[in-house]
C-alpha cells in the first residue's frame, strides 16, 4: 500500500506509533525473561501458564489419580484379576498352578453345556429384538407424533425400566401357576397360555417387559436429535414411507439401537432373578442358574463357576467392543436440536398410540403390582374366597423378625454404600477431567468397567478375591462383603453422575482462585463440591435405591445370621410363603418411593 496522498504528519504519526510498539513489546520480553531467572533462581515455578487450561496442565497434586486407581483396583481391578486366573489355574488358592485351563477342559465335557449356551443366547437375541421393535415404535411416536400427554406416556415407560426384573417375573408365576391369581380373579387363562408362560416364550416376554422401555427412551432422544428435513425432501419426491425409514431415519438411528441392543442382550442373558424364579419352572437351563448352582450347590466347583463366569464377562466386553469398533465408521448427528415436523395423527390415529402404550403399561406394570399387593393381602382362603388382611405387613415390621431385620440391614448398608460412592466417583471424575497421562486413561478404562460387566459376574469375582487364606481384609462372610459388593457395582453410577457434571465447570474458575493464592483443598471443597452437588445428590438417591432392590449381591455374597429384603424376598419364595414375600416387595417398592419424594421436597428444595 503506497503512502501517497496522505498528509504528512499521519505518516510521521503511524510511524512512531509502530517503532514504540515494537520497543515496548522489546521491554516486555526482556522483564519476563528477567522474572523468570529471579524466580528460577529462588526456587519459584512457573509451570503454569495463563494461556492454558488448568485441565491440561502437569498436575502438581496427583492424590485423585492415586487414590481412584487404589479404590477401583481394589473394588473391581482385583476381583476381577482372580476370577480370570481362577478359571485358569483351578488350584491357585492352594498356592499351585497345577491343573492349567482345566475348568475350561470341564467345560466342554459338561452334559448339556452347550443346550445351556443356546439357551441363553436365544433368549437374549430374541428378546434384543421384540424390544427394539416395541421400544422403536414407541419412541417414534413420543418423538415424531403430536400423541397427546407425551409426560404420562414417558412415565409409563420409565416404571418398568426402575421396576426389578425379579418383580415381574415373580408376579406372572403367581398369576399363571396352577390355581394361581387368574382363577382367583374369575379369568381363569387357558391351557396353552400357560403351557406357554412357562416355557422358552414365557422368559423372552418378561426379559422384553423389563427392558422395552429403555429402549424406547433412547430411540426417543436419538429422533430429537435428526432433523425432519431429508425426511421432508424424500416425500416430496414421492418415495414410499418405508424406503425412507430404511433409507434415512434408519442409517441415523442406528448408532442408538445398537448400544441400547447391547444394554438388552447384556442384561438378558446375565439376568439372575429371571434365570432364578422363571427358567426353573419352564425347565430351561440358563447360565445364570448354572453359575449359582456351581458356587451355592454341594460339591461347590469354584473353579468351574470361575470359568462360566469369564466366558460371560468375555462376550459382553467383546459385543460392547465390535459395537465400538462398528460405529466408529458409521455417521452420527450432533449439535442443537433441529426443530422438525410432527406427523399431525387422527384422531384414530391416536387412540391406536393410546392403546399401544396401554397394553404394554398393563402388562409391564399394573397387573404385576395388582398381583404383588393383592397377594401381600391375603391371609386364608374360605370357601374358594380369599380373606385379606395387613397381618403380613404387620409381622414384616415387627421388631426383632427377620423381615424387620433384613429391611433395616438394607436400608443401613444402601445409605452407606451410596455415600462411599458418591465419594469415589467424585475422585475419580475430577481425575478423569482434571488430569492427563497413561495412569488416568487405565483408570477411565478400569472404572467403567462395572457397566459392563454384568453383575452376576463382579459377584463371582467378589468370591473368588475375598474367600482366600491370604487376603488382608477378614471381610468375607461378614457384612463388609455386601458393602464392597455394593460399593463395586454401582460407582460407576456415581461416575458418570459426577463426571457430566465435572465437564460443565470450566477450569477458568480454578485458576482465577489459585491466582489469589487459595489452596487446592479450598478450591475444591469452595467451588468444585458446591457445583457438583445437585447431581451427586441425584447420584446418591440413584444408588441408595439400586441397593435396596439389589438381588444378585445380596444372593450370592450374603453372610451366615444376615438378612437383606432381596435375600428376603427370595428365600420366602423358594419356602412357598407368597404372601410374606410379596409384602416385603411392595415395602421396598414403597420406601424407595417415599424417600425419593421426600428427600426432594425437603432437601432439595432447601439446599439448591
Amino acid at each position: 500500500m503506497s503512502n501517497a496522498g496522505l498528509p504528512r504528519s499521519f505518516v510521521r504519526c503511524w510511524w512512531m506509533c509502530g517503532r514504540r510498539a515494537r520497543r515496548n513489546k522489546r521491554r516486555c520480553t526482556s522483564f519476563v525473561m528477567r522474572s523468570r531467572k529471579e524466580s528460577d533462581k529462588h526456587g519459584m515455578s512457573h509451570r503454569i501458564s495463563a494461556s492454558k487450561p488448568l485441565g491440561k496442565t502437569r498436575p502438581r497434586l496427583a492424590w485423585p489419580v492415586m487414590g481412584g486407581l487404589i479404590v477401583v483396583g481394589i473394588t473391581v481391578g482385583y476381583p476381577l484379576l482372580m476370577l480370570l486366573l481362577q478359571s485358569v489355574f483351578p488350584n491357585l488358592m492352594r498356592g499351585s498352578l497345577e491343573g492349567m485351563f482345566r475348568p475350561y477342559a470341564e467345560l466342554w465335557a459338561m452334559e448339556g453345556l452347550s443346550q445351556m449356551w443356546v439357551n441363553s443366547l436365544a433368549c437374549g437375541a430374541s428378546a434384543t429384538l421384540l424390544a427394539w421393535v416395541l421400544g422403536t415404535s414407541a419412541g417414534w411416536l413420543l418423538a415424531r407424533t403430536d400423541i397427546p400427554g407425551k409426560t404420562w406416556l414417558r412415565v409409563s415407560l420409565l416404571i418398568p425400566v426402575m421396576s426389578p426384573a425379579y418383580l415381574l417375573a415373580l408376579a406372572y408365576v403367581l398369576i399363571f401357576q396352577p390355581n394361581g391369581l387368574s382363577e382367583a380373579w374369575g379369568i381363569p387363562a387357558p391351557d396353552w397360555m400357560k403351557s406357554a408362560f412357562f416355557s422358552f416364550g414365557g422368559v423372552v416376554m418378561i426379559m422384553t417387559l423389563t427392558t422395552f422401555g429403555a429402549v424406547a427412551l433412547l430411540v426417543e432422544s436419538a429422533l430429537l436429535g435428526i432433523s425432519t428435513r431429508m425426511e421432508d425432501a424424500a416425500q416430496c419426491m414421492g418415495t414410499p414411507p418405508w424406503r425412507t425409514f430404511r433409507s434415512i431415519t434408519l442409517p441415523l438411528l442406528l448408532p442408538a439401537l445398537i448400544n441400547a441392543g447391547i444394554l438388552v442382550f447384556i442384561d438378558s442373558v446375565s439376568n439372575f432373578g429371571i434365570a432364578a424364579i422363571l427358567a426353573p419352572r419352564a425347565n430351561l437351563p440358563l447360565l445364570p442358574e448354572v453359575i449359582y448352582e456351581q458356587l451355592t450347590t454341594w460339591p461347590v466347583n469354584l473353579p468351574l463357576g470361575s470359568a462360566l463366569s469369564t466366558i460371560l464377562a468375555v462376550t459382553a466386553m467383546g459385543m460392547v467392543f465390535i459395537s465400538q469398533q462398528f460405529l466408529a465408521t458409521r455417521a452420527s448427528v450432533n449439535g442443537r436440536i433441529p426443530a422438525m415436523r410432527l406427523t399431525p395423527l387422527k384422531t384414530r390415529g391416536k387412540g391406536l398410540g393410546w392403546l399401544f402404550f396401554g397394553v404394554l403399561f398393563l402388562l409391564s406394570s399394573a397387573l404385576p403390582v395388582a398381583a404383588v399387593v393383592y397377594m401381600s393381602l391375603i391371609g386364608k382362603w374360605h370357601g374358594g374366597s380369599p380373606a385379606f388382611t395387613l397381618e403380613h405387613y404387620a409381622n414384616l415390621f415387627k421388631e426383632g423378625s427377620s423381615g424387620w431385620q433384613a429391611l433395616s440391614t438394607s436400608l443401613l448398608l444402601s445409605l452407606v454404600a451410596a455415600t462411599l460412592c458418591v465419594v469415589v466417583g467424585s475422585m475419580v471424575a475430577y481425575a478423569l477431567a482434571r488430569h492427563r497421562g497413561r495412569l488416568v486413561a487405565f483408570l477411565d478404562q478400569l472404572a467403567v468397567l462395572p457397566r459392563i460387566v454384568p453383575n452376576l459376574v463382579v459377584a463371582v469375582a467378589l468370591i473368588l478375591a475375598w474367600n482366600v487364606p491370604w487376603s488382608p481384609l477378614p471381610i468375607y462372610g461378614t457384612v463388609g462383603i455386601l458393602l464392597l459388593a455394593y460399593v463395586a457395582l454401582y460407582q460407576a453410577t456415581a461416575l458418570r453422575f459426577a463426571d457430566a457434571a465435572m465437564h460443565q465447570i470450566t477450569p477458568k474458575l480454578e485458576q482465577a482462585a489459585a491466582c489469589l493464592g487459595v489452596s487446592r483443598w479450598r478450591i475444591l471443597w469452595g467451588i468444585i463440591l458446591p457445583m457438583m452437588r445437585p447431581s451427586l445428590f441425584v447420584a446418591w438417591i440413584t444408588i441408595v435405591i439400586m441397593c435396596l432392590r439389589d438381588w444378585v449381591a445380596s444372593i450370592m455374597l450374603l453372610p451366615p445370621g444376615v438378612q437383606t429384603v432381596g435375600s428376603f424376598i427370595f428365600n420366602q419364595f423358594e419356602q412357598g410363603d407368597f404372601a410374606q414375600a410379596m409384602a416385603m416387595t411392595v415395602s421396598t417398592v414403597v420406601l424407595s418411593t417415599v424417600l425419593l419424594v421426600v428427600t426432594n421436597l425437603n432437601f432439595y428444595r432447601k439446599v439448591f
